[in-house]
């Protein structure tokens, strides 16, 4: 077994007794004895020093690498694999939820018969034992999935702020009213500056989804196989904040969108969009004090051919040439096909336009994941079970919210109509 492997394996253990002995004091409602005390720091003490060690063979390794590879058989089975960002991410997927149905192999197991030449997934396991309900990706993994969300997604694209949740909860403090700074005579008294606060509250909600494999597509080891399950996480994750970004109702269960957040500051159309409207939105967030602002627009692809081809009374394309470059009034534009049309006779949707570093997203920990082979999902109102249909369903389960820095660097133009009056 690799050495590293060895030692995190190890490490993963003595942790273990560390978490065992916390967990009975807390139990009786005690403190830990003396002896437990004293056992409890050996652990702590070989716990480090194993941390160490591997810190070490990780810098030998990297050293190592540098140098020209050897032409031996041996020493190219040796070189590390390298692999497209989430590729890794999928195979502890698959490989975990092989292991979790599995009573002959363990994950060490399916991961040297699937992926012999890929070492980095079985210490990986060491981080992301099971818990639960299933298994927690490990954050390192994880962090793989996070640049493809920004690829894949809209709202993670246009360069929103991202941050962690410690404890699934964090409360912000923002200044919503600037210090007071005024000029003095010498010898003369410095009045009060009262600066006007607020407060943004995040508690991570839970986002979930049901994904149905096919039993063949979880047993092939092929890149193939390992992109379909890497693109349908990322895709299904990057959706979903998408819509939620703009309608989340902000309830108990989910997060709040711009739609809901702020809703003082929509602008109702009523008709076919103009570059009046187009204006009116600029103004309306250039009005506002903003320091060094990242602004840039989301509209629906239904809207794309109304404003490419809008043109003055005497036949001049208005934006026409800036749209060839991706921006629109000045500053970039996003496609987004989550942004609603209705079905009704005019087709209502809407335009978004704000600073986009003010749009927060927290996270609480990794993606947790867990299967059934007997369980049923719904699709198109009718249930599908995956014993029938020799499916494995992953459950995938991310704790995330959302939230709006100030209200006023957003502002969305409803009511668009898309389709001509009868």
């Amino acid at each position: 077994m690799d050495k590293i492997l060895q030692m995190k394996q190890k490490r993963a253990g003595i942790i273990k007794k560390m978490r065992e002995l916390l967990n009975g004091a807390e139990t009786a409602q005690r403190s830990l004895s003396d002896d437990e005390q004293k056992e409890y720091d050996n652990y702590r003490s070989e716990a480090m020093q194993l941390a160490d060690s591997i810190v070490r063979e990780e810098e030998m390794r990297s050293l190592e690498s540098s140098v020209p590879p050897q032409s031996s058989p041996v020493a190219q089975r040796k070189q590390e694999e390298k692999l497209e960002a989430g590729i890794r991410a999928a195979r502890f997927v698959k490989v975990a939820l092989l292991a979790s149905r599995s009573r002959d192999e363990s994950f060490d197991e399916i991961a040297e018969r699937m992926y012999p030449q890929d070492e980095y997934i079985r210490a990986a396991m060491v981080e992301g034992t099971p818990g639960d309900g299933g298994y927690m990706i490990p954050q390192n993994l994880y962090n793989e999935i996070i640049p493809l969300l920004r690829q894949t997604g809209v709202t993670r694209s246009m360069g929103i702020t991202e941050l962690p949740l410690p404890n699934g909860n964090l409360n912000l403090v923002k200044q919503t009213g600037a210090a007071n700074f005024k000029w003095v005579g010498e010898n003369q008294p410095i009045g009060n500056s009262k600066v006007t606060l607020g407060s943004i509250k995040l508690n991570a909600k839970k986002l979930a989804s049901i994904i149905p494999i096919s039993n063949e597509l979880l047993l092939d080891s092929s890149m193939a196989a390992d992109h379909f399950v890497r693109d349908e996480l990322v895709s299904g994750i990057a959706e979903a904040e998408d819509i939620t970004s703009l309608y989340g109702t902000g309830s108990e269960n989910a997060p709040k969108g711009i739609t809901v957040a702020c809703a003082a500051n929509k602008i109702t159309v009523n008709g076919k969009i103009s570059a009046a409207v187009i204006y009116q939105m600029v103004g309306k967030i250039l009005s506002v004090k903003l320091i060094n602002p990242n602004l840039g627009w989301r509209i629906p692809g239904v809207l794309w051919a109304d404003l490419y081809g809008m043109q003055t009374e005497n036949g001049s394309y208005i934006f026409k040439d800036e749209m060839k470059d991706g921006k629109l009034c000045g500053y970039p534009f996003k496609i987004d096909n989550n942004i609603t049309v209705g079905s009704d006779e005019n087709g209502l949707t809407q335009i978004f336009f704000g600073d986009w570093k003010h749009f927060l997203i927290g996270t609480a920990g990794a993606l947790q994941i867990s299967i059934s082979q007997d369980a049923s999902y719904t699709d198109g109102g009718k249930q599908v079970s995956a014993f029938e249909n020799d499916l494995t369903l992953m459950r995938g389960i991310l704790r995330e919210d959302f939230g709006v820095r100030y209200e006023e660097a957003f502002v969305f133009a409803d009511a668009i109509h898309t389709k001509a009056a009868a």
